[in-house]
């Protein structure tokens, strides 16, 4: 079996998912052993990711107002519905970071 490694940041509420389902792995399983590896690889294999959801959550609100200008031929009624759903949503991850450095000075 070929192992690969990476490096990645988890949010606290992922982290605390991993130590939970790692809890209640280990806890009074004596037959063998499992770590922080295993479970992630287990959820991972097992998870159904909302794709659209995810882009959406990541969406740079700059970053598609570039894209909706450079294009030649958009569909204006398409263009705002999709502005409005980003809005609705909270924007990108990145507007609210740098609103949130703002808040602490």
């Amino acid at each position: 079996m070929s192992k690969k490694r990476l490096q990645v940041i988890l949010t606290d509420e992922a982290w605390s998912a991993v130590e939970s389902v790692t809890k209640d792995a280990t806890e009074k399983f004596e037959s063998g052993s499992i770590n922080y590896s295993d479970v992630i690889n287990e959820m991972i294999l097992t998870a159904k990711v909302d794709v659209k959801a995810l882009q959406l959550k990541h969406t740079d609100l700059r970053r598609s107002l570039k894209v909706l200008a450079g294009k030649d031929d958009i569909d204006i009624e398409m263009a705002i519905k999709s502005l409005m759903e980003l809005k609705a949503r909270g924007g990108s991850s990145k507007k609210k970071a740098s609103a949130t450095q703002e808040e602490m000075y």
